[in-house]
């Protein structure tokens, strides 16, 4: 690291009635509590006018430094990304030497490959963040790893991949002896793949068709695996989002006829939307498994169903070794069983 200490960026919101403490908040505290000194925390607020327009203000001292921009999703997606590019903006007028953004959960990431007439939204943010001079984005576990192939050398994509953690808290947390894994589309069998081969379960699948008319409405065409596997068996669903939790509903259907006992939800982004608060509520889901990418508040009903792990400290560790020129997929071999929120 150079004379200069890197700094934080975290921005305030004051929008939809969402107020702190911030995800950022709890990065700064986890990189003070283990590498006290190493990072300044620097003053930075969005501000929103009567129009819903907004403007990006930095009052502290940016020249010559790099930035990590904390930027969770507490905002509509195109307000997500045009506070981002503003942000960049503002530290890169302000002579910062580079900006990295912790873009944790982008919807339109999983907009990365074209279908018909479809726009390609994941190629359109990536050139919106190189415009705006953000030098590098980190994101948690994208919809697909092909997102990375819309962003180039100017402004790459680094994925942070949550399967270790997430496996490790489950199976340190849940019985393991009747539980069976299961994608809830065919485009997510890798994923669920991987998780099956960590915790050591049985895998399954359901393919599926997705509504020309509606994006987040489907239809299960079929199970593909074996009756054994699903008959008085815990379901673990492994997928990456829950939005309106319609495909979750669909499939669990699906496997009811099969005599599936119950059922398991491990997504990292919980993007809950629409119906889905109410739709979880009244399944026969014990318990939807997550982490704090997406604020929620949770009700006092609510939280018997939800386990959500504070991964802020992975963040935390992921900007430190960069900032120290560590390896950061070491650290994705090697890191401990994160906490809960």
């Amino acid at each position: 690291m150079n004379g200069e200490r890197n700094a934080i960026a975290i921005p305030s919101y004051q929008i939809d009635g969402i107020n702190g403490p911030y995800f950022g908040d709890l990065v700064f505290k986890h990189l003070e509590d283990e590498y006290k000194g190493k990072f300044e925390r620097i003053g930075f607020a969005v501000k929103q006018a009567a129009d819903g327009s907004e403007e990006a203000v930095t009052v502290d001292s940016v020249r010559g430094r790099t930035v990590y921009v904390i930027h969770p999703l507490v905002t509509n997606p195109a307000q997500h990304v045009a506070v981002a590019e503003e942000i960049s903006d503002n530290l890169h007028r302000s002579d910062a030497s580079s900006v990295v953004l912790m873009d944790l959960y982008d919807p339109y990431f999983s907009y990365d490959k074209r279908k018909g007439k479809q726009s390609l939204n994941a190629r359109i943010v990536a050139d919106k963040y190189a415009v705006a001079h953000v030098d590098r984005v980190f994101t948690v576990e994208p919809h697909t790893d092909t997102v990375s192939l819309a962003f180039g050398l100017n402004c790459p994509l680094e994925p942070l991949p949550m399967q270790i953690p997430l496996a490790r808290h489950f199976r340190e947390s849940y019985e393991l002896e009747n539980v069976t894994v299961c994608s809830p589309d065919i485009g997510g069998y890798p994923r669920a793949e991987v998780f099956a081969d960590l915790l050591g379960t049985p895998l399954i699948g359901i393919r599926k068709r997705r509504s020309t008319e509606t994006t987040d409405e489907t239809k299960v065409l079929e199970v593909v695996g074996k009756k054994e596997d699903v008959e008085g068996r815990m379901i673990l669903f492994r997928d990456d989002v829950i939005r309106t939790a319609g495909s979750i509903m669909d499939a669990q259907k699906a496997l009811d006829e099969m005599g599936a006992a119950g059922y398991y939800v491990v997504a990292p982004h919980l993007s809950l939307v629409s119906e889905a608060r109410n739709r979880i509520k009244n399944s026969k889901i014990k318990k939807v498994i997550g982490t704090n990418t997406v604020h929620q508040g949770f009700g006092p009903d609510e939280t018997d169903k939800y386990d959500v792990l504070d991964i802020s400290p992975i963040i935390a560790d992921v900007i430190y070794r960069r900032s120290e020129g560590l390896s950061i997929g070491h650290f994705f071999e090697s890191f401990g069983n994160p906490k809960k929120s």
